[in-house]
C-alpha cells in the first residue's frame, strides 16, 4: 500500500511539475525572456522546490522527534501514577507503531489522572463532612495519611465513619436546634405565618424549653418536610414565572430601565412577590398577544419575500401549512422563523443561480415597459429632449442583454442539475418551461389587445353608421371670412358654375352637431372694408343669395303669384330653415341654406342703414344698374 501509494504520489508530482514547467516556459516564451534568463529563473524554480522538499522533511523529523520525546514522558508519568494509586504498571507493546504506542500511552494517563483526581475529589469531600460532623459531635476526625493519594479501602473506611456519624447528628437536641434553624429560615423566606400551635411554640420558645420527645421530634420532621415542600413549590413557580417574565420581556423589547426596576421591587421567593409576579406575566401576556400578531405578520411578509426570491410555487409555499394558521402563538412564530432562516439558507445554496433570475426578470420588465410604451399613440407628441432616441437606444441594448442573461441562467442551472441529479424549478417548473410560459403570456396579451383594438374599431365605425361621426376636436373650427376678398379673383368665376356645397355645409351634413340657425356676423363686419383695389369679388353667401332671388323670380314668372320666403317648408316657422345640406348635384327647387336664417331677416340685413360699414360685391346697392351684379 505505501509503494503504491508513493509511486501515484511521485507520478502525481511528476506530472503537475511537467504542466508547470511547460506554462513556467511557454510564459517566459511569450514574455521574451532570453536564454540566460530562462535559465535563471529555472533555477530558482528548483531551488524553491528543493527548499520547500527539505523544510517538510525537517518539520517531518521534528514531528517524529516530538513523538519520541511524547512517549517517554507518558511512560514516567504512568510509572509515577501507578506508584501512588497502588496499581500494577502499565506496559505497551513494542510492535505498535509510533503513532499508536503515544495514543495508548496517552489514553491509559488520562484514565489514570482521571481516577486519582476522583479519589482526591472523593477525600476532600468525606474528610469536610467528617470534620463538620465530628465538630457539631465533639468526635475525633478520621485520620488519613496526608501527601499522599488514598487507596479504596481507605476511601471505604473513611465513607462508613462519616455515615455513623451522620446517624448520630439527628439525634435530640442537635438535630432539634438545626431543624428548628431551618423552620424559621423557611418561614421568613417564604412569609409564612405559623397556623398550628405546635408550630408557633416551635419558633417562639426558647430550645432549652423545647421537649425532645420521640413524638416532638417526628413532629418536628414533619414539620420541617412539610415546610420544605412548600418552600420547593414556591421556588419553582417563582423560577418559572422569572423565566417566562424574561423571555416576554425580550420579546416585547422592554426597556432596561423597567426592567432593573421590577426585578428591585421583587426580590425572593414570598406569596406577595409571587402575586405580583403573576400579575406582571399576565400584563405581558396581553401585550404580547397584541403584539404577536404583528409578530407573526411581519415574518409572514418576509417569508413571502424570500418565497418570491427563492421563485417558490404556490404547492411549496403550501407545504407550510402554518403559513394559514390564525392561532396566534409563540410557537407559531417560531416556526415561522424556522423556516425564514431555511429559506435564507435555500436562497445562500442557490444564490448564483437566483441573482441571474432576477437580473433577467428584470430586464424582462424593462422590455415589457418598453412595449407599453410603444403602443401608445401619444408617445410622438410628447418627444421633449430627444426622449424617443434615448428609449430606442436603450431597447436595443436590452433586446441584446437579455439573450445574454437567459443563456448564463440556463447554463448555471444545468450545470447544478448536473451536479445534484434533479431539476431546478423555477416556480414549480423547469427554466425552459419558465421562459416559454412567459413569452406565451406575452404573445397572448400582445393578441388579445390587438382583438381588442379591432372590437374597438369596428363598434366606433358601427355607431358612426348609425348616428354619424362627432368631430375630432371639441373646438370648432374658425369660420372663414366672408367679407369681400381682396386677392385670388379666380374664385370669382366659380360663382357662375353649378353651385357647390360649402366646406362648412359639408361639415354640418356628416356632423351629429347642428350649428346655430341664425346668422352671425363677422369677425370683421365692423372694419372699414379696403378699397385700394377696384377687383370685387362676390361672397359665397351672397352667391347664395342671388341665386335664390333668381329661384325666386323664375317661379313668380311662372306661376304669376308673388310667393313667400323660397326656403319655408310646408307647416314649418317661417323663419326657420331646413336642416338639408345644399349639395353640387341637387336640385335648385331643393335648395336650402344651413348659415342663414329667415329671408326677411337676409334681406333687412342688406340694407345701408343696417350694416353701413360692409360692402357686397354681389347685392347691388342703392342707385346702381343692374349691370353692375355681374
Amino acid at each position: 500500500m505505501s509503494a503504491s501509494s508513493k509511486k501515484h504520489v511521485r507520478e502525481d508530482v511528476t506530472r503537475k511539475l511537467e504542466i508547470a514547467l511547460d506554462r513556467l516556459y511557454r510564459i517566459w516564451n511569450e514574455i521574451g525572456i532570453d536564454e540566460s534568463q530562462v535559465g535563471n529563473r529555472a533555477g530558482t524554480v528548483s531551488m524553491h522546490l528543493c527548499n520547500l522538499l527539505e523544510e517538510m522533511v525537517s518539520e517531518e523529523e521534528q514531528l517524529r522527534e516530538q513523538m519520541a520525546a511524547n512517549i517517554q514522558r507518558f511512560v514516567d508519568d504512568l510509572s509515577t501514577l501507578c506508584l501512588e494509586l497502588a496499581v500494577p504498571t502499565v506496559k505497551v507493546s513494542e510492535h505498535l507503531s509510533m503513532v499508536q504506542r503515544e495514543k495508548e500511552l496517552r489514553t491509559r494517563l488520562e484514565n489514570l489522572n482521571r481516577e486519582k483526581q476522583e479519589r482526591l475529589k472523593k477525600l476532600k469531600m468525606l474528610h469536610e463532612r467528617d470534620q463538620h460532623l465530628c465538630d457539631t459531635l465533639c468526635t475525633t476526625p478520621y485520620y488519613v495519611p496526608t501527601n499522599m493519594v488514598p487507596s479504596k479501602e481507605q476511601l471505604q473506611e473513611l465513607e462508613a465513619h462519616v455515615r455513623g456519624l451522620e446517624a448520630e447528628k439527628e439525634k435530640r437536641h442537635k438535630e432539634f436546634l438545626h431543624t428548628k434553624q431551618k423552620v424559621v429560615e423557611l418561614c421568613n423566606e417564604m412569609d409564612y405565618d405559623p397556623e398550628t400551635s405546635f408550630e408557633r411554640d416551635l419558633i417562639c420558645e426558647d430550645g432549652e424549653a423545647f421537649q425532645l420527645s420521640t413524638e416532638n421530634m417526628e413532629s418536628l420532621k414533619n414539620v420541617l418536610h412539610d415546610l420544605e415542600r412548600k418552600n420547593h413549590n414556591l421556588v419553582q413557580q417563582v423560577k418559572d414565572l422569572w423565566a417566562r417574565i424574561h423571555s416576554l420581556w425580550d420579546r416585547l423589547e422592554l426597556e432596561e430601565s423597567e426592567r432593573t426596576d421590577f426585578e428591585s421591587r421583587h426580590q425572593g421567593h414570598k406569596h406577595s412577590i409571587l402575586s405580583g409576579l403573576r400579575d406582571e406575566v399576565l400584563r405581558c401576556e396581553q401585550l404580547k398577544f397584541a403584539n404577536l400578531q404583528r409578530f407573526v405578520e411581519g415574518a409572514r411578509r418576509e417569508l413571502v419575500d424570500w418565497w418570491n426570491r427563492c421563485y417558490f410555487s404556490k404547492s411549496q409555499r403550501d407545504a407550510f401549512p402554518a403559513y394559514h394558521d390564525e392561532t396566534y402563538t409563540e410557537e407559531l412564530l417560531e416556526v415561522h422563523e424556522r423556516e425564514l432562516v431555511n429559506m435564507q439558507q435555500y436562497y445562500k445554496d442557490h444564490e448564483h443561480v437566483l441573482d441571474l433570475m432576477t437580473k433577467r426578470d428584470k430586464l424582462w420588465n424593462e422590455m415589457l415597459e418598453f412595449e407599453k410604451k410603444a403602443s401608445d399613440p401619444n408617445r410622438f407628441f410628447n418627444d421633449r429632449g430627444g426622449k424617443l432616441l434615448r428609449e430606442e437606444k436603450a431597447r436595443k441594448k436590452l433586446m441584446k442583454d437579455l439573450p445574454k442573461v437567459e443563456e448564463d441562467a440556463r447554463e448555471e442551472i444545468e450545470a447544478w442539475e448536473k451536479e445534484n441529479g434533479r431539476v431546478f424549478l423555477l416556480e414549480g417548473v423547469p427554466f425552459v418551461h419558465y421562459i416559454q410560459r412567459q413569452w406565451e403570456l406575452f404573445r397572448e396579451q400582445k393578441e388579445n389587445e390587438k382583438q381588442e383594438r379591432m372590437k374597438n374599431k369596428a363598434k366606433q365605425m358601427e355607431e358612426e353608421m348609425t348616428f354619424g361621426s362627432k368631430p375630432t376636436s371639441n373646438t370648432p373650427a374658425k369660420r372663414r371670412f366672408l367679407n369681400t376678398p381682396t386677392r385670388t379673383p379666380l374664385k370669382a368665376r366659380k360663382l357662375n358654375e353649378t353651385p357647390r356645397t360649402p366646406a362648412s355645409v359639408s361639415r354640418i351634413q356628416h356632423s351629429s352637431i347642428f350649428p346655430s340657425p341664425y346668422t352671425r356676423a363677422p369677425l370683421s363686419a365692423t372694419k372699414t372694408p379696403n378699397t385700394n383695389h377696384t377687383t370685387r369679388r362676390r361672397s359665397l353667401r351672397q352667391a347664395r343669395k342671388h341665386l335664390q332671388e333668381s329661384m325666386q323670380n323664375n317661379n313668380t314668372s311662372r306661376s304669376g303669384k308673388k310667393k313667400g320666403p323660397a326656403t319655408a317648408t310646408p307647416g314649418a316657422h317661417p323663419d326657420m330653415f331646413s336642416q338639408t345640406t345644399v349639395s353640387s348635384g341637387a336640385s335648385v327647387n331643393n335648395v336650402s341654406l344651413a348659415t342663414t336664417g329667415s329671408y326677411h331677416e337676409f334681406a333687412k340685413g342688406l340694407s345701408q342703414t343696417a350694416r353701413p360699414n360692409c360692402r357686397s360685391s354681389v347685392a347691388p346697392s342703392c342707385g346702381s344698374s343692374p349691370a353692375r351684379r355681374w
